[in-house]
């Protein structure tokens, strides 16, 4: 396997790093950036987790891009949607994580910062930081990241994964970032 390449940079710009290679999208079509993203998740209070959510969301949306620009062979494809999926099930972990420690500083709730994901989703329900269907979605979301291992000969990593359950979560996503920030509006 090849090994990666990055070139040198003697401006010291940290964002003219790599820049003799091919650019990855024109300037109409890149990903929105950090900054775009965090005045997006503005509903987060903590500064160091919307900033750490927000480098992931501009991973995401490029993920999206390269997806919608370029054609994959089919197990790339597969695993590309188990990425996206991985990638997103961190950003909920991560938002429920910072809703529900902002919540209990407010009311009368003891947080506790080893929380599995799992509790963080039935406590964001309880605390009514989300609905019944963002519920669901975000446990079949979790259930779904514990399949990032290779762990069986009959789990087909080229079959693994699809489309529509890909933009299924990515459209929760959406919602929940909407209810978010609908919520803080009012």
């Amino acid at each position: 396997m090849e090994l990666l390449i990055k070139a040198e940079n003697i401006s010291g710009n940290p964002r003219e790093d790599n820049a003799n290679k091919k650019k990855l999208f024109s300037e109409e079509r890149r990903p929105k950036t950090a900054a775009e993203h965090r005045e997006q998740w503005g509903f987060i209070e903590d500064d160091a987790i919307r900033e750490n959510i927000s480098y992931q969301m501009q991973y995401l949306e490029c993920q999206v891009y390269l997806y919608n620009d370029y054609q994959m062979y089919l197990t790339l494809e597969s695993l590309h949607f188990k990425n996206i999926m991985t990638t997103l099930s961190g950003v909920v972990e991560c938002a429920l994580y910072a809703l529900i420690e902002q919540g209990a500083e407010k009311g009368n709730y003891v947080f506790n910062e080893r929380t599995p994901f799992i509790r963080l989703i039935d406590d964001a329900y309880d605390m009514r930081v989300i609905d019944k269907d963002l519920k669901d979605y975000f446990h079949a979301l979790r259930k779904m990241r514990n399949f990032v291992h290779i762990s069986s000969l009959d789990f087909r990593e080229y079959e693994a994964y699809d489309i529509e359950e890909t933009n299924r979560y990515i459209e929760a996503m959406n919602r929940f970032i909407d209810s978010q920030t609908t919520q803080s509006v009012l």
